[in-house]
């Protein structure tokens, strides 16, 4: 199976799930092509549940069955509420 390479970007408390030699808040990651944006979140146990989270993919809003592509940047981080 063909892998791509792909950048995770945790913020705020997201941060903790990074793997260990993440450098700051991000690490390139090899996932096979077609990984679905949700699969990798789950990989590090990221919280993405619906209006938990905000999710982006290139800074854009997707759909958890998104697929990767070579050179994707993923950005996670928890929603934020306010009143």
């Amino acid at each position: 199976m063909t892998t791509v390479r792909v950048t995770l970007k945790l913020f705020t408390t997201y941060r903790r799930h990074l793997p260990p030699g993440s450098v700051g808040n991000a690490c390139e990651l090899n996932v096979s092509a077609g990984t679905p944006v949700l699969d990798l979140l789950a990989r590090f146990s990221v919280p993405h549940e619906p209006g938990a989270s905000v999710v982006l993919v290139n800074g854009r809003d997707v759909s958890p069955g998104q697929t990767l592509e070579a050179g994707d940047i993923v950005a996670a981080f928890p929603a934020i509420a306010g009143g």
